[in-house]
């Protein structure tokens, strides 16, 4: 098969030459232009659009080509040979003598010059917009003939300046029409190794786009989504928001009904950048309905911990954080779970899934965890039976891997397996009560105002200095978790900007007489009855989120199920 061929010949006198040798020429089928710089790149584009399979071009004209296009451009040079012939030509010219051009030219032309004592300057530019202004300069100091490329011969013909043309001679032209060939073949090697590669990417691989460094999309291949799940300007900010990230996984809420996991990694292949997103459905359609929980930790949870034993608590974790089991020992509410994505994000840098889930849940779990999980966060150990601890015991044993950390989370220790909780490699965290920690009430209280005011747009911005007292004097039974819902409701009725003691008592006194009234429609019945009642009005308030019922029965949501399945 012959090799379909374009010459662009940036002056006209090449084209009888390349007519000339192309005789000789019985591989490549050739076909010429007349194009120089600029007016030559829309010609190139063009033939590759026709199916050209190589162009052959010269000097500024092949590099400006080669930017624009994706098939082999051949420069043709100027060989040592066309060179003296152009100096032999202006040897016994008259005057002030000077090469202009491209460093392709008088690169060879200075050391010709050089070796030979040839009384001719040489000037080399880097640009094409440079020449006029230089010969103009030539000129003005005497230079009477100008050699060079065809943008110089136009700028010497404009300051009526003698000109000659350096011209590529046959051995120029065979040598292009040789590498022609030798490239071409190669280019073809490439390209069905890369057609090959394709093949096999969008055999073993599904749903990916891969991004050079700069945002531009290098290849894509879709099984699972019509087109990239985030638009591609998402892409790009991330690439410039975490260029120093090598690999990365997140979890990504596309909308109220898909969930998605995209996973990058970061590729350098001969100095360039490359990112590999890969994103699949979320970790499994069924996941929630069974209670597992996994989501991104982007940024290092917030521990307030001015107290003491708050201090402590988090030195030991950050003396840890080498180990891969943990438990968490805390009443409810105190925020064992907060300390958990803690542990997370300080192990992990950020990077890879956090997963919670309840310890029944984790029992009758039908699949896998994602390979991405790096922390399982496994809770309401206490609501299991005997038997179900010691399953727990050898699921742990099941999941334990050198890149997974379990952390179990208790409120009290009694009944449970020493074997589950005294395992020699366990790191033991004891989380106060926050009746303990009485110096982190204020700055939990500004953290929660601050939190308030930015998520959900309250006006207050701080407490009088009694509300602040009145928050120091309470017992908290119910942690950190009850100094928040407190804060959150009074705020919420609060429209200035400061929140007194008055407002804070009465919230306090309201939810301490939801904690132990119970009205007399209730007791009626056996025990059973009475619960039942209290929890479906319970349900009826919260809107039946089981999370905050269960909270508000100060039981875990296993028994809560439980209850309502009875």
């Amino acid at each position: 098969m012959r090799i379909k061929t374009l010459v662009i010949a940036p002056y006209p006198a090449m084209t009888h030459l390349i007519e000339d040798c192309r005789q000789e020429e019985q591989q490549l089928d050739l076909y010429m232009r007349v194009a120089n710089l600029q007016e030559a790149v829309p010609v190139a584009k063009e033939a590759e659009d026709q199916g050209f399979d190589v162009i052959i071009s010269r000097g500024g004209t092949s590099k400006l080509i080669e930017d624009e296009v994706n098939i082999p451009v051949i420069d043709i040079h100027v060989s040592g040979y066309d060179m003296l012939r152009v100096l032999t030509l202006a040897n016994d010219f008259p005057g002030k003598k000077a090469i202009v051009g491209f460093s392709n030219i008088t690169l060879g032309a200075k050391a010709i010059t050089d070796l030979l004592e040839i009384g001719i300057d040489v000037f080399t530019v880097e640009s094409a917009s440079e020449v006029d202004g230089l010969v103009e300069k030539l000129k003005q100091e005497g230079y009477e003939l100008i050699m060079g490329d065809v943008i110089t011969m136009d700028a010497a013909t404009k300051h009526n300046l003698e000109g000659i043309l350096i011209q590529s001679g046959r051995e120029a032209i065979f040598e292009a029409f040789q590498k022609a060939k030798s490239i071409y073949r190669l280019h073809q090697r490439q390209q069905q190794e890369i057609s090959l590669l394709r093949s096999l990417l969008e055999e073993a691989s599904l749903n990916m786009i891969v991004l050079s460094g700069d945002g531009s999309v290098i290849y894509q291949h879709w099984t699972d989504f019509n087109e990239c799940p985030l638009p591609i300007n998402k892409l790009k900010e991330y690439i410039k928001e975490k260029n120093n990230i090598r690999t990365d996984v997140n979890i990504l809420n596309i909308n109220e009904q898909q969930i998605v996991k995209q996973s990058v990694k970061k590729k350098v292949i001969e100095a360039q950048e490359y990112y590999l997103f890969q994103f699949s459905e979320t970790i499994n359609p069924d996941a929630n309905l069974q209670g597992i929980s996994v989501e991104t930790i982007s940024q290092q949870p917030m521990i307030i911990s001015n107290s003491q034993v708050m201090k402590r608590c988090v030195q030991l974790i950050d003396h840890n954080l080498n180990n891969e089991q943990w438990l968490l020992l805390g009443a409810e509410g105190a925020g064992k779970k907060l300390i958990s994505q803690y542990i997370h994000y300080r192990k992990n840098n950020g990077q890879g899934l956090y997963a919670s889930v309840a310890a029944e849940n984790l029992l009758s779990l039908q699949h896998k965890l994602d390979p991405d999980v790096r922390t399982l966060y496994i809770n309401e150990v206490e609501a299991l039976t005997a038997k179900e601890m010691k399953k727990l015991t050898t699921t742990i044993k099941h999941l334990r891997t050198e890149t997974l950390t379990i952390i179990l989370a208790l409120t009290k220790e009694e009944e449970i397996p020493h074997s589950l909780i005294y395992d020699n490699d366990l790191v033991r965290v004891q989380i106060p009560s926050l009746k303990d920690r009485k110096d982190d009430i204020r700055p939990l209280t500004t953290y929660f105002i601050a939190a308030f005011h930015g998520q959900i747009g309250t006006s207050v911005i701080k407490m009088k200095e009694d509300a602040l007292q009145l928050l120091e004097d309470y017992s908290w039974p119910g942690n950190v978790a009850q100094l928040r819902s407190i804060l959150h409701s009074a705020v919420l009725e609060e429209k200035g900007y400061v929140l007194g003691k008055k407002l804070l008592q009465q919230h306090i006194e309201e939810q301490k007489e939801e904690q132990v009234t119970v009205g007399k429609e209730f007791l009626t019945g056996t025990l059973a009855d009475i619960e039942k009642r209290i929890i479906e009005h319970i349900m009826e308030e919260e809107n039946h989120n089981q999370t905050k019922v269960a909270e508000r029965l100060g039981m875990n949501r296993s028994t809560l199920w439980r209850k309502l399945k009875q």
